[in-house]
């Protein structure tokens, strides 16, 4: 361990530490780092009955393999961390010298108002991503967003991995030939130089679901040229520490998790959080095609680098004739490293050039909204020192993440896309304009503050058959159906949702209002609500394979 993190470490040293949510993928991680540095004085709290305790762990940690998840209980459990189970829930944290909780900490009756009178009185409240953003020694790059967010963070590291590939063959032997690969400026030449691709050791992920690994237990191996790539959403964002990540991406932002923020204004302003406190060399990645975005990029002009869609960007990123095209200015941060220093630096500004990167043609991900994160993953990259053809060889070998737009049957012609990670009415919009043709579309499932007027446009535009699951978002989009144009079914679970498919493709005919259309090609599970995958799919202990397998 570097003598920078053993003294940062000294600020958690000697308090009263309490863990809100100990059983939680976060929370286990955060009790375990801070005992493996010597941190005592730590309690625990579960509201699970301490015999039921084994079920939310195992519930917690979906990245674990079962008998992974036994032994990595054992290990907690045998912890020196006193924890208080149901029966003693949050006993003894008003003396808590600094609190430790989940995201949502916040929505969990049994935590109000005991936590909330605890935080206001200005005891420290944290997460695990403080922790990230406060004690890693090496550049961080994390990305926020109301959609894209997860895809284009792992886009990211799977760019950064066939950097280390690279970097790190026995068999390298040449940088990759690339005019302005760095795009470093030579003032006295007055011209843009070429230059190798940055040095670079190990690179961690760490995602904000219960499907990821956290990392913390690898802070102490991290250096100075590691890179540390967060997914971070917006309530990790509510308790900053005042400092943001050296590259910031913001993939979007619409109106989604109100209930959390209590407004529109306020989840703004947590994104927001996420490049608030950058420094100069720094860099946001922002999006120029969605309008929230462009106001964050007026606000935090010096720091900007800007992806579009549909735009062709005097500096940014941008499609041109099917390709993907850097124009880089680089006001006066330039790109993220400097080999000269072998320190990030500033440097000079320079004119724009710009640089081809890849073909959309590479892009395996399908659809519209892919472009878009593939564009700004390829901006950090780049601003990272990336060169182009490492880019594009990471960009093509990422065949996206799972629950999103992932093909899981082909029977009779008709695809079965799993779009379960669409938890937005936007993400599900994106889903649904993936395709061309005719669309069967199983949706619903909790509202989070957001409105479905739009997504029930989209639905009555290009739906033959939606149908729709328990919750209060799918009431809100069934005040929003048409109909006399849209066959529309209400289920209660997935056995149903099954009957009612098979009964639809029989004889491939559809019935009722479409009874002369031809047959749907595509069945979308794209819910664009919250809670569908573990209401419908977990709480059945099925797959979605397993269910599709009965057509």
């Amino acid at each position: 361990m570097s003598n920078l993190l053993e003294n940062k470490l000294q600020y958690y040293k000697n308090k009263n530490i309490h863990i809100v949510g100990i059983g939680g993928a976060e929370g286990s991680a955060i009790g375990e780092f801070l005992v493996g540095n010597g941190i005592s004085s730590i309690t625990g709290h579960d509201f699970s009955a301490e015999a039921d305790f084994w079920k939310a762990y195992n519930n917690t940690h979906l990245s674990l393999k079962p008998k992974e998840r036994e032994e990595a209980l054992k290990h907690l459990l045998n912890l020196p961390i006193k924890i208080n189970f149901k029966d003693h829930y949050l006993e003894g944290i008003e003396n808590a010298d600094m609190v430790f909780v989940s995201q949502v900490w916040f929505k969990y009756p049994q935590n109000m108002p005991i936590l909330s009178e605890l935080k206001d009185s200005g005891v420290p409240f944290k997460t695990i991503t403080n922790l990230y953003f406060e004690l890693a020694l090496c550049k961080i790059i994390s990305v926020t967003g109301t959609n894209g967010k997860t895809t284009t963070a792992k886009l990211i590291n799977s760019i950064f991995e066939e950097f280390t590939r690279w970097f790190h063959s026995p068999f390298r032997a040449v940088e990759p030939k690339c005019k302005f690969t760095k795009r470093l400026h030579s003032p006295e030449a007055g011209t843009m130089e070429p230059a190798v691709n940055p040095a670079i050791g190990n690179v961690y992920f760490a995602g904000n679901d219960r499907q990821n690994i956290q990392v913390l237990d690898k802070l102490s191996e991290m250096k100075k040229d590691d890179v540390l790539i967060l997914e971070t959403s917006s309530t990790q964002l509510l308790l900053n520490s005042g400092i943001s990540p050296h590259i910031g991406v913001i993939t979007n932002i619409t109106p989604n998790h109100i209930d959390d923020h209590g407004s529109f204004e306020n989840y703004i302003e947590a994104k927001k959080n996420l490049i608030r406190y950058q420094k100069r060399g720094d860099w946001a990645v922002l999006n120029y095609d969605d309008a929230e975005s462009r106001k964050i990029a007026e606000e935090f002009k010096n720091n900007v680098f800007l992806f579009s869609r549909k735009e062709e960007m005097e500096e940014g990123c941008f499609v041109r004739d099917n390709d993907i095209v850097i124009n880089c200015k680089c006001k006066f941060a330039k790109r993220l490293y400097s080999p000269e220093a072998g320190t990030m630096e500033p440097a000079a500004p320079m004119e724009s050039a710009a640089v081809t990167i890849c073909n959309i043609d590479d892009i395996k991900i399908p659809g519209r909204h892919n472009l878009e994160n593939v564009l700004a993953a390829v901006s950090a990259a780049y601003l990272y020192g990336i060169s182009p053809e490492i880019i594009r060889e990471g960009v093509s070998k990422y065949a996206g993440i799972k629950h999103r737009l992932k093909l899981l049957y082909d029977i009779n012609g008709v695809k079965y896309y799993d779009d379960t990670q669409a938890t937005t009415p936007e993400a599900a919009i994106a889903g649904i304009d993936s395709f061309e043709g005719d669309i069967i579309l199983l949706a619903g499932g909790d509202n989070k503050g957001m409105k479905y007027e739009k997504m029930a446009e989209k639905i009555n535009d290009k739906i033959k058959l939606l149908i729709l699951f328990p919750g209060d978002a799918s009431d809100e989009i069934e005040k929003f159906i048409n109909k006399k144009k849209v066959d529309f079914v209400k289920v209660k679970n997935f056995r149903q949702a099954i009957e009612i498919l098979k009964k639809y493709l029989k004889n491939k005919k559809t019935p009722s209002i479409q009874s002369d259309a031809r047959c749907p090609n595509v069945v979308l599970i794209s819910p664009g609500a919250a809670h569908f995958y573990s209401k419908f799919v977990e709480s059945a202990n099925g797959t979605l394979r397993d269910w599709i397998k009965e057509l």
